[in-house]
């Protein structure tokens, strides 16, 4: 009748902790697709900062008369400008039809009162004003415009980007790994437990239960890394269909660096030395 008890009992202790084990790695599963959204929202947040940079821009006219060679020699040396990232030549026409465009109305070409110009684009604000100085040095140049407005209002995106940035990854990212770590030390943990009478040497049960916990680790990151690409591909998909203006970065713009954060997690993951120790009750 004991031994009958003894493994009753043992059956719904080793049942109980299949149960656990099931659980922590439906937790990690769900903990690297979670981790995924997190990394996929840090790189385009990261991608909207560098949009943002690539857009300071200002408009310098050139004087009237000047030769196309004389204009062409003018980009090169303004390109070579510090703090220039590029230039782009703009005639007077083609400038002319984006202003009809932009106030719906049509002027005859006869009255185009523009001038050929340059648009250069620059990194920082902060250079703006010794760029423009530069630039109207050149005798080709009439004089230069500049919106104190736009840039003022591409900087504060570009601060609010770069908290948001922030806060994904300290609130998203590390949290999301903090949980994965602990699943995977709860998984290590119930497997050397249950081991503690059985090999009696402590390290070699501790590597043991680490090592056989590499293979559900691995799955559950996989899983959840599919499960993402699937879901984000379908949001993305149906968010662009909503508006255009929402600019979210393609599932093959991004999967080369999600992979790559992924692999150095699971690698640090996996060599991080975990250290259990049992209480172990006095004998009376």
């Amino acid at each position: 009748m004991k031994n009958f008890n003894f493994k009753r009992k043992k059956e719904v202790l080793l049942n109980e902790k299949i149960q656990i084990k099931k659980r922590t790695f439906i937790i990690m599963t769900l903990s690297f697709l979670i981790l995924n959204f997190f990394i996929a929202s840090f790189l385009n947040v990261q991608w909207m900062k560098k949009e943002i940079k690539s857009n300071y821009f200002f408009t310098a006219d050139f004087q009237d008369g000047v030769s196309r060679n004389e204009k062409g020699r003018t980009e090169i040396e303004v390109l070579k400008l510090d703090g220039v990232k590029k230039v782009r030549y703009v005639s007077k026409e083609e400038a002319f039809q984006k202003l009809q465009h932009e106030l719906d109305i049509s002027i005859p070409r006869s009255e185009n009162p523009l001038s050929d110009s340059m648009i250069i684009y620059f990194q920082n604000p902060k250079d703006l004003e010794e760029i423009q100085k530069n630039v109207e040095n050149f005798q080709t140049i009439k004089e230069s415009f500049s919106d104190g407005t736009y840039i003022s209002y591409k900087e504060k995106e570009y601060d609010f980007y770069s908290v948001l940035g922030w806060i994904i990854f300290l609130f998203g990212i590390v949290l999301m790994m903090i949980i994965i770590y602990f699943s995977y030390y709860t998984s290590i943990t119930i497997d050397y437990i249950n081991n503690v009478e059985i090999i009696k040497n402590d390290n070699a049960n501790r590597k043991r239960a680490k090592k056989i916990n590499i293979l559900p680790t691995i799955a559950s990151n996989i899983i959840g890394t599919l499960a993402f690409f699937s879901v984000y591909n379908y949001f993305r998909k149906n968010l662009i269909l909503i508006s255009s203006k929402y600019l979210i970065l393609s599932a093959k713009e991004i999967i080369f660096m999600q992979l790559l954060i992924l692999i150095v997690i699971n690698i640090v993951l996996l060599l991080i030395p975990i250290r259990i120790k049992l209480i172990k009750e006095e004998e009376s």
